[in-house]
């Protein structure tokens, strides 16, 4: 009986650790995103950077053109910086938040804004040195 209640508290306690941490990896790339988007809304490259990985991309669908887009992490920032992307507030609704092992994460949300195209975006995610960063933010334009 007390090998049985051992077993049981060695178990708990190990799915209690693994929840915490786990919990705490999903609130740090909710952080990042967070900001990262922010960062968009307001036009700051000084902000946005830190949060990009070196090999950062962007993929754009429109579907009424039925196009796709590739923009690379120097044209993405250009993009933000001379506002042609960005410069309003979204609200970011979370769809899916999954975590691939302890260094990759994958994400889907939706962003609105009153009075402009509503977004769906599949982001990801890697963890390098200790700090997520976006490596890619798929977009798909919802008309």
């Amino acid at each position: 009986m007390k090998t049985t209640i051992l077993i049981f508290l060695t178990i708990f306690t190990l799915a209690s650790t693994q929840s915490e941490a786990q919990s705490t990896a999903i609130n740090d790339v909710k952080s990042t995103l967070e900001s990262y988007i922010h960062a968009g809304d307001i036009n700051d490259i000084k902000k946005l950077k830190p949060h990009l990985h070196g090999e950062f991309r962007v993929v754009l669908y429109d579907g009424k053109k039925d196009a796709t887009s590739i923009l690379d992490k120097s044209t993405y920032v250009s993009f933000i910086k001379t506002k042609k992307f960005g410069g309003y507030k979204r609200s970011i609704n979370y769809e899916d938040l999954q975590l691939i092992g302890e260094h990759m994460a994958s994400v889907k949300v939706t962003l609105t804004s009153p009075g402009k195209p509503t977004l769906k975006n599949f982001y990801s995610l890697v963890k390098t040195k200790g700090k997520w960063l976006v490596i890619q933010d798929f977009v798909v334009l919802i008309p």
